[in-house]
């Protein structure tokens, strides 16, 4: 017991602001999400194809990129002027013009300018190359740094980042967002941009920190349950043996010290990254087995004649499946067009390219299901799953229309969704949706929270300062 105590109250001198902090950053994370850019909003800055002007094949395209590396091709228009994109594992793009094959170079400030005033009126107060910034340092803009940082003259505090390399809207934040989510995501995922720009750093850092938070919550509730224990047995007509904040601190911590400690574990969870539950994401062996081959040979197969049916798009996505090259058109309202995939034909790629299993059942996903209708994102209408006959039951999903995996969910996955979205959101079916009920019981649960670890932040401070006295 002094052992467990011990270890209680310093790692509750040390992490008890944090604790504080997550819960009342996860309030202003339920209305505030970190900014972010739809396609709609991305399709905005984005002119149509010109597809007449096309005479370079994507074959050559892939050729010119170097067609055995590349995970991902597409089309859009480069300052007026038709563009494949290459995506390779590494982040990094590289562009060639379709009009003569020839490679594109990063566009100049006055390009990005002349781009984003022909889609809005109002000034561009500043202009300003940018690598990193707190709302650009995740991972998925690798590949498109540095970026340009447009800051407009509107109310709002506009601030858009656009890529010179694919001329596109990549970014774009207000100055609501960004206040917002100073006291909301970047401290609850601890964000600052030093530490999370190198993402196995972060990783563990935060990783770390969360267990140990862990520990200590876990030891807090034990510790609290004894000396209720104590209490009951010694037959005292009171509820703590403790006095002062102490004892709204030993209160606090029994009313809601089973919600803590399932909310700490589940943010530890959410920094898991295959640590001890499996990942969604397939493996470049699935990936390839799917297409057919490799994803530049596959894809590239498709022609000149097959982009100029989609006039009006904005992009058009290049795809592999089944041996065949899929093209995927949006327009600037961020329509799909793009046929449906027969799912029976769909399970039968599948099923030959996991091998030494078998398709035991395939179904389209329907719009309200458990595992893939989620607060942080759901798969598109259309999906189909495809289940495995494995022994960890494997889920395939696979885009209806261009063949993509999208996820693989096996049993393990399957109870981590549990685990992470069902304790730490509250995302269970019949709840989520029904607001205000979740809204309640979610603030409710937070709001007790913040109260239990303020009580912990304001002994630790008492503490410190008579550790200084002595």
């Amino acid at each position: 017991m002094k052992l467990f105590a011990f270890i209680h109250r310093w790692l509750g001198v040390v992490l008890g602001p944090f604790f504080a902090m997550w819960f009342f950053s996860g309030i202003v994370m339920m209305y505030v999400p970190f900014p972010s850019v739809s396609d709609e909003e991305r399709f905005t800055y984005m002119s149509p194809i010109n597809t007449e002007a096309i005479t370079t094949t994507p074959a050559s395209a892939a050729a010119e990129c170097g067609e055995a590396k590349i995970t991902g091709l597409r089309l859009i228009a480069l300052d007026g002027r038709p563009a494949y994109i290459c995506k390779f594992i590494e982040p990094t793009l590289q562009v060639v013009y379709a009009d003569d094959g020839t490679r594109a170079s990063p566009l100049r400030q006055e390009a990005i300018r002349r781009l984003v005033q022909r889609e809005t009126d109002e000034i561009i107060e500043a202009l300003i190359e940018v690598d990193y910034d707190q709302w650009t340092v995740h991972q998925k803009f690798d590949a498109q740094r540095p970026l340009y940082r447009i800051e407009l003259a509107n109310s709002e505090g506009t601030h858009l980042y656009i890529s010179p390399r694919t001329g596109e809207l990549v970014q774009r934040t207000t100055s609501s967002q960004r206040f917002w989510n100073y006291i909301g995501s970047v401290p609850h995922w601890i964000y600052p941009t030093l530490l999370r720009k190198n993402w196995a750093l972060w990783d563990a850092v935060v990783w770390w920190l969360s267990l140990f938070a862990m520990l200590c919550a876990v030891i807090g509730v034990y510790l609290g349950g004894v000396h209720w224990m104590r209490v009951r047995r010694s037959l005292k007509k009171v509820f703590s043996p403790f006095r002062s904040w102490m004892k709204w601190h030993h209160i606090l911590g029994l009313v809601t010290g089973v919600f803590v400690v399932s909310w700490i574990v589940s943010g530890w969870l959410s920094m898991d990254h295959g640590r001890l539950f499996s990942t969604p994401n397939p493996t470049l062996q699935q990936v390839s087995a799917v297409s057919g081959g490799s994803f530049g040979e596959v894809s590239s197969r498709a022609n000149i004649a097959d982009l100029r049916e989609h006039p009006a798009a904005v992009e058009l996505n290049f795809h592999a499946f089944g041996g065949a090259a899929i093209v995927v058109s949006k327009n600037q309202q961020g329509a799909i067009s793009a046929p449906m995939l027969e799912p029976s034909f769909v399970a039968d790629v599948v099923d030959g390219a996991f091998p030494g299993v078998s398709v035991e059942r395939w179904s389209i996903v329907p719009s309200d299901d458990t595992y893939t209708k989620l607060r942080e994102g759901s798969l598109p209408s259309g999906t189909v799953r495809v289940e495995m006959s494995d022994s960890s039951q494997t889920w395939v999903h696979i885009d209806g229309r261009s063949g993509e995996i999208l996820s693989v969910l096996d049993r393990s996955r399957r109870v981590y969704r549990w685990l992470y979205n069902g304790v730490h959101s509250l995302d269970i079916p019949g709840l989520v949706d029904t607001r205000p009920l979740w809204d309640v019981l979610m603030l409710v649960l937070l709001l007790s929270g913040f109260a239990a670890s303020s009580t912990g932040v304001v002994i630790g401070i008492k503490r410190v300062l008579a550790a200084r006295q002595n």
